[in-house]
């Protein structure tokens, strides 16, 4: 992938979760960037369970819980709260930065749903960069998430048929969802880097 180093001193990574945006924010603290993880910043506000970088979305993840379990749309609600609460803190800390400091913004998979203020505010600070995922990859993504929930947010893209088990109702909606979220993100973004090309070097 060509370097994200040239995108300029202000980055922020926006997509799905598990698709790569710590790999690369994490790449780039290495060579001189202050690095932001949103996961791990609203682990800290809604938990204080865990003690790991990795453990704390881990925890996160199963405090949220799947879309169907007792309470997620409380806990849905709290999240986003918090997440927009910290969005908002780091454009504060962006518009006070110099602007030659190094700063790469790690996102959660729901940004865009702390709105379009929030998000147009980021973009007009940062240069908002979209790792897209690829259609081959949902029925892995989807498995993935109900083995081992991280936290999403679901929304309205999400319904339970009659007679439909909690399993079949998340692997079919779960291909509605990434296609939501990819059409937030491409609205936000100044630019998409393809699948195929930012997968390169991380696996």
């Amino acid at each position: 992938m060509r370097s994200l180093k040239n995108m300029g001193p202000k980055i922020t990574l926006i997509g799905m979760s598990g698709l790569g945006k710590s790999h690369w924010s994490t790449i780039l603290e290495k060579t001189g960037y202050t690095r932001l993880c949103c996961d791990t910043m609203i682990a800290d506000r809604l938990l204080n369970a865990c003690d790991t970088l990795d453990g704390k979305e881990r925890c996160l993840g199963q405090w949220m819980g799947l879309p169907f379990t007792p309470g997620y749309k409380e806990r849905e609600k709290a999240y986003l709260d918090a997440e927009s609460d910290l969005l908002l803190q780091i454009i504060a800390y962006l518009e006070k930065a110099g602007s030659e400091e190094k700063i790469v913004i790690d996102t959660t998979g729901s940004a865009p749903y702390t709105g379009d203020v929030v998000m147009m505010r980021l973009r007009a600070l940062t240069r908002m960069i979209h790792l897209a995922t690829s259609s081959d990859l949902i029925d892995v993504m989807a498995n993935r998430y109900i083995r081992s929930p991280r936290p999403v947010v679901w929304g309205d893209v999400i319904d339970r048929k009659p007679f439909e088990s909690d399993h079949d109702a998340l692997l079919r909606c779960y291909k509605d969802l990434l296609a939501y979220r990819e059409t937030l993100y491409r609205k936000y973004a100044h630019q998409t880097v393809p699948f195929d090309v930012h997968r390169i070097g991380r696996i």
